[in-house]
């Protein structure tokens, strides 16, 4: 009885893949190719691509049609078949973390300057503590301005204005970069 259920496992891991595995694997490939075509020529260069692989991006940048491009992501993704996608699909997943990465900071650096200039000081406390080599007299100054600015906002809607919280925000972030 064994050896019955050891020959049906023998002979199962002979079969070759299942025809919805090839079209997984297809479609997988296909979308590593849209996702290479979203990038740019800088962005590619550190990406080991075959020659072949390298001139169907290009290609498939300079398309328009619709349905032309929609065949030569099938092909990229064909080309893909015989190359190393694992070390493609580290890279671009390397690329996306650090797009999200910067986001996060920047979107850590706007909720700062609000807290600035609605806040007390305080919040200009825990800046220059964060930022050891802030310019007091500069960001409070910038602080100051942008508060006055709100002020007008809120006094005359019809011209509104943010150009010293655009400041600020550079300011914030030279600082963020300086750290």
């Amino acid at each position: 009885m064994s050896e019955f259920n050891h020959q049906n496992q023998s002979e199962e891991e002979d079969l070759p893949p299942s025809k919805s595995a090839v079209k997984r694997e297809a479609e997988r490939l296909k979308k590593i190719g849209e996702r290479l075509l979203q990038l740019s020529d800088s962005q590619l260069s550190p990406f080991p691509l075959t020659e072949k692989l390298e001139i169907a991006i290009a290609e498939g940048k300079r398309m328009k049609s619709h349905e032309g491009l929609r065949r030569h992501k099938q092909y990229i993704g064909k080309l893909l078949r015989d190359t190393d996608t694992d070390a493609i699909e580290a890279r671009l997943s390397d690329i996306e973390n650090a797009h999200t990465l910067n986001t996060q900071a920047f979107h850590k650096l706007e909720t700062l300057r609000d807290e600035l200039i609605g806040g007390d000081n305080t919040t200009i406390g825990a800046v220059i503590a964060e930022f050891p080599g802030v310019d007091t007299q500069k960001l409070r100054q910038l602080v100051r301005n942008g508060k006055k600015e709100q002020q007008t906002n809120l006094a005359n809607p019809d011209k509104v204005s943010n150009a010293h919280g655009r400041k600020l925000f550079r300011y914030l972030r030279e600082m963020s970069e300086a750290k």
